[in-house]
């Protein structure tokens, strides 16, 4: 054999087998660190949501004290693939139903609505105006007149 192929095809030869041999491919993974659970992540966004103050250090000693390991940087990490600001754009971007919450014992809604009463003149339309106080749901009627453009 020797004879019939030159010395750099055999080690050619050779340098492939070895190479077959001992190729790693198979058992290697993707490059990177390994993802998180899905369900960690869904944990990081919800816990995000509930306490928008809370940065990342603060939410990963709560999932600390769940039991869970993971760095603020993954946390990070996670909510930027969420779409969700740290925690200071997540502080001053309340949402509508957060504040409501927070200021219900000194929010006031006011609205009117009309009634048709009978009267001695025929049927007259009444503009009631009122004022409800949203902690305690309690209404109170401002007025009641048929000519509401009227002093």
């Amino acid at each position: 054999m020797a004879q019939t192929v030159k010395p750099e095809t055999m080690l050619g030869w050779h340098r492939t087998l070895v190479a077959q041999k001992f190729d790693g491919s198979q058992q290697r993974q993707s490059p990177g660190r390994p993802t998180i659970d899905p369900e960690l992540e869904a944990l990081i966004v919800r816990i995000a949501r509930e306490h928008r103050s809370w940065g990342y250090d603060r939410i990963v000693g709560a999932l600390a004290n769940l039991g869970l390991t993971v760095s603020a940087q993954t946390v990070g990490n996670v909510l930027k693939r969420h779409g969700m600001a740290p925690a200071p754009e997540r502080k001053s971007t309340t949402t509508w139903k957060a504040f409501i919450r927070t200021h219900m014992d000194v929010l006031v809604a006011t609205d009117f609505f009309t009634a048709e009463v009978w009267t001695l003149g025929g049927l007259v339309t009444y503009y009631v105006l009122f004022f409800i106080h949203l902690g305690s749901r309690q209404v109170h009627i401002a007025g009641v007149t048929p000519h509401p453009n009227e002093a």
